[in-house]
């Protein structure tokens, strides 16, 4: 199933904004119904956009047809919380949401794995532990920003999926107040904005000694002229550092690759002793 939704999304990702052309900085799609290229659980798909349906940042929809397919556009703007987000000085990388069924996805690839726990570092509106919840995974968002924070709450409440939401620095954090058993930590930065983040998230995370812990990380497809690592999409120093072994990579639709051919890269990584 994660296959070949995962084949016909980027694909029709593709279409949508080349034929549709979305004008708002938030665009995406999510399907309106079952089917042998999208065969998402109905009780899923539809808790997927509820989601979308009472998040403030969408403010307008459509329904569409793709190649034959039944989807709803959505569109929205994150700009007011973007701009709150950045008056951290711990906060690398300001709320910017990767689309929802990239979310769902990668949860789904989680689960396949046998992964038990989820742990979302750089949260956002808490979509992915919201997916993960789905998917009967334990997950957990950890968010610095407050005005977010209490954004996963009221969709929490509204859509009834509850999942552990903390309003904290997740460098700092003490992850053994989880009473985590399988844990992947899912952190939300690219590698020319949060490596010192990163470093002092895994370092945090070296401390609990889980038996074991996996590692999601962003990774950049385009090559950039001043990048300090070309390697490992911009990881290849802490894939190294922090002895991480690769065990699998998605290339997923996000809003900032909306203008691109290529999608983002999501290292999934095991910690190794």
């Amino acid at each position: 199933m994660f296959e070949r939704i995962l084949k016909n999304f980027v694909k029709t990702k593709r279409e949508y904004i080349q034929n549709f052309k979305p004008q708002n900085i938030i665009a995406e799609i999510l399907p309106n119904e079952i089917s042998d290229f999208f065969p998402i659980d109905k009780n899923l798909l539809m808790k997927l956009h509820q989601f979308v349906s009472n998040n403030p940042i969408y403010f307008k929809k459509a329904n569409i047809l793709i190649n034959n397919l039944n989807f709803m556009s959505y569109e929205g703007d994150v700009n007011e919380f973007y701009l709150n987000s950045k008056k951290y000085d711990t906060n690398y990388q300001p709320f910017y949401p990767t689309w929802l069924l990239s979310a769902f996805l990668i949860c789904l690839k989680v689960k396949d794995l046998g992964f038990t726990e989820l742990v979302d570092i750089g949260a956002g509106d808490g979509r992915i532990p919201y997916c993960a919840k789905l998917l009967r995974l334990r997950s957990v968002g950890i968010e610095l920003d407050t005005t977010l924070t209490e954004l996963q709450n009221d969709l929490c409440k509204i859509t009834d999926v509850e999942f552990k939401i903390i309003n904290d620095d997740a460098s700092t954090y003490d992850f053994s107040k989880l009473e985590l058993s399988k844990p992947i930590f899912l952190i939300s930065a690219l590698a020319e904005m949060g490596e010192m983040f990163i470093d002092n998230v895994i370092q945090t995370i070296l401390k609990n000694k889980f038996k074991s812990a996996g590692v999601i990380l962003l990774g950049s497809t385009i090559k950039r002229k001043f990048a300090s690592d070309l390697t490992f999409y911009g990881w290849g120093k802490e894939i190294k550092k922090y002895n991480l072994q690769i065990i699998d990579e998605i290339n997923l639709p996000t809003h900032w690759t909306n203008d691109n051919n290529t999608e983002t890269k999501y290292l999934i990584t095991q910690l190794l002793k």
